[in-house]
């Protein structure tokens, strides 16, 4: 599993309780036995003075000892750079490394993709609601035929990384129309009489089926309304297919079998600052089940293996508060 870290003092951006520092603090872990051994250390991260919301690594795989992490952006310009500085420099990449301290190869830059082909050509509501045209944020990837499927939840879409690091757009998600209620339209700073929205997908996660297909997650943008979040089943050639709808702000996927099982970030919204995180199985039949909440505090990452799930919880604001240090809790499958 990866650990976005607590930012740094390399490089800092912004004023006040908006500034963001930049470091090596980012970091690849081993979960053996109970025990936590950072395998690859020094990776980029940047987390504002509170170390809450780090963002830097995002996901991790692993084939014949080499480290192949995908690195969040964020903060990409109109021109696919980035101001994080020396530290900084592989934000938006998927780079390979060695265990140990890192030494990052880039395999695939995917801001400049972006500003390439720019798949989805910027549809949503538009910068005023924090979504420009040109924007780059990779979150998630899954090994699939010799390279990589990776969502880029800024971008709104899923792309393939061949293993020679060529990329190419698998699929991009549609908008869809959001109702607003007043107050939630007050929330979010929307003008007066707006009644409804059009709101970005926001991929934020990537499993392969049991059926060989990938499913993609959908976290939604902003207001993150309970219910607005989807899966889309995505065979490459082909337009995506929804596969279920009436989630919510969806953190990561996997599949038990041949249930699909989905983590939400937080059941209510990301605009309840109470709400727990979810999470559900799916059968194959449609039917759900809710296997987990209580204790489940902004849960991002979830794993199956040996008839055990796997959920990284409190993965939102490490050391913030007594016993809301990051942490690795398991179920039965």
């Amino acid at each position: 599993m990866v650990e976005a870290g607590t930012g740094g003092s390399d490089t800092c951006l912004g004023t006040g309780p908006n500034t963001t520092c930049v470091g090596l603090t980012g970091a690849v872990t081993r979960i053996a036995g109970g025990r936590q051994t950072r395998v690859v250390t020094r990776l980029p991260s940047w987390a504002p003075p509170t170390l809450q919301r780090g963002s830097g690594p995002a996901a991790v795989a692993v084939r014949n000892g080499t480290f192949y992490v995908l690195m969040q952006d964020a903060l990409a310009s109109s021109n696919g750079s980035n101001a994080f500085g020396p530290d900084g420099r592989t934000a938006g990449d998927l780079i390979a490394t060695p265990a140990g301290r890192a030494r990052p190869r880039v395999l695939a830059n995917f801001a400049t993709f972006e500003v390439a082909h720019n798949p989805d050509h910027g549809a949503g509501p538009g910068s005023k609601f924090g979504n420009p045209s040109i924007d780059s944020d990779p979150y998630a990837l899954a090994p699939f035929r010799g390279g990589f499927a990776v969502v880029d939840a800024a971008a709104n879409d899923l792309l393939w990384v061949s293993p020679e690091g060529r990329v190419s757009v698998l699929a991009v998600f549609p908008t869809q129309r959001v109702r607003l209620t007043t107050a939630v339209a007050k929330k979010i700073g929307a003008p007066s009489g707006l009644r409804s929205l059009e709101v970005q997908s926001v991929p934020s996660c990537v499993a392969v089926g049991p059926d060989g297909a990938l499913y993609v997650g959908e976290l939604t943008g902003r207001p993150f309304e309970p219910g607005t979040a989807r899966v889309w089943r995505v065979v490459p050639g082909r337009k995506p297919i929804l596969f279920a709808s009436g989630l919510t702000t969806i953190s990561d996927i996997a599949f038990d079998g041949r249930d699909l099982l989905v983590l939400e970030l937080a059941a209510r919204g990301l605009l309840d600052p109470a709400s727990p995180g979810e999470l559900l199985r799916i059968a194959p039949d449609g039917r759900r089940t809710v296997l987990a909440r209580g204790g489940l505090v902004a849960p991002t990452g979830l794993a199956v293996s040996h008839a055990t799930i796997y959920i990284s919880n409190n993965g939102l604001f490490p050391g913030h508060g007594p016993g809301a240090h990051g942490e690795v809790v398991a179920l039965p499958a």
